[in-house]
């Protein structure tokens, strides 16, 4: 089961990482953020819906956490996108993987009758020193205040992601769906949530160049601009055809590691308490995230990213 769920953290890590090379070429604007995840969800359903043996599941228990869930884990990916935009893969996965641990870690103290453990609050009380260093660069110069209240978003909303995915697994009382079919509803929910916000966006893109085209009056004018959009768009569309090659296979491979590795959590949800599993996907993660950032992107840590990495699996260690 450990085996298992150190792949789930290994998986997480190369997912981080697709984000932020699917960043580098699409921009971190919320339109590209949107659009990564409405492909995302897409290509995920297709994946889980093929491991689900082609079978669609839906119960009201499900189709209900599934709901949150998908708000909960858009809203923190959007937060993600902009984080990375200026940052590394490192200082975003710590804020998201302590949320993840800490806040399910005591909603099962506190909820689940889950055991109380003085050498697993000491590691609490590390991790939470390890996310607050975190938050300095060299020579104790911190973050910006926009930044650092979205990667405690980020922490929050991840939280409650680890409560809903131990609540489903270990529901006894409600029918609900197989594991497989779980993951699918929740890619289903994100494909539509990003989707539909998409769409918006493009609406009011298009009012707005509709209105800036109104401003010429002359016919001269008009049709200048005619042959000016029209240009436009011939480039446009070759620039796009040209991305969606580079993009489209970064949000392939993202949808197939994220999607497992979340499923490989759940399956150890339905055996271990959230005290051991997810301190277990958290120090892994970490340690393989900082590896990405070392290995793929040739990015530097500063001291307090490497110290704070290391603060944070030493405290996972005393989870375990």
């Amino acid at each position: 089961m450990y085996l298992l769920l150190i792949l789930a953290a290994f998986l997480l890590a190369v997912c981080f990482a697709l984000n932020k090379i699917y960043q580098n070429h699409a921009g971190a604007t919320l339109k590209s953020g949107f659009l990564y995840n409405t492909l995302l969800g897409l290509f995920a359903t297709l994946i889980f819906f093929a491991l689900n043996g082609f079978k669609f599941e839906i119960t009201p228990f499900s189709f209900v956490l599934a709901t949150v869930f998908t708000v909960l884990v858009v809203a923190y990916t959007l937060l993600g996108f902009k984080i990375l935009s200026d940052g590394s893969v490192a200082v975003y996965s710590i804020f998201l993987m302590s949320g993840g641990m800490i806040i399910p870690y005591i909603y099962g103290i506190l909820f689940l009758d889950e055991e109380f453990s003085p050498l697993r609050t000491v590691g609490l009380a590390v991790l939470i020193f390890a996310v607050v260093l975190s938050n300095f660069k060299e020579g104790g110069a911190r973050i910006k205040t926009s930044k650092l209240f979205m990667c405690l978003g980020v922490f929050i909303l991840n939280g409650f992601v680890g409560i809903i995915s131990k609540l489903h697994q270990i529901e006894t009382v409600h029918t609900k769906v197989s594991t497989e079919a779980f993951v699918m509803l929740s890619e289903i929910g994100k494909f539509l949530f990003a989707g539909i916000a998409l769409i918006v966006i493009y609406i009011l893109e298009r009012k707005t160049s509709i209105k800036l085209g109104q401003g010429h009056n002359t016919t001269g004018e008009m049709q200048e601009n005619h042959e000016a959009s029209a240009e436009y768009e011939s480039s446009g569309k070759a620039l796009l055809l040209k991305k969606a090659k580079i993009l489209i296979p970064i949000i392939v491979a993202a949808a197939a590691v994220d999607g497992i590795s979340y499923f490989l959590q759940l399956k150890g949800a339905t055996d271990l308490p959230a005290t051991v599993l997810f301190p277990t996907i958290t120090g892994a993660s970490m340690v393989f995230s900082t590896l990405a950032d070392v290995l793929v992107f040739r990015e530097k840590p500063s001291k307090c990213v490497i110290i704070s990495a290391t603060l944070s699996f030493l405290g996972t260690l005393m989870f375990l």
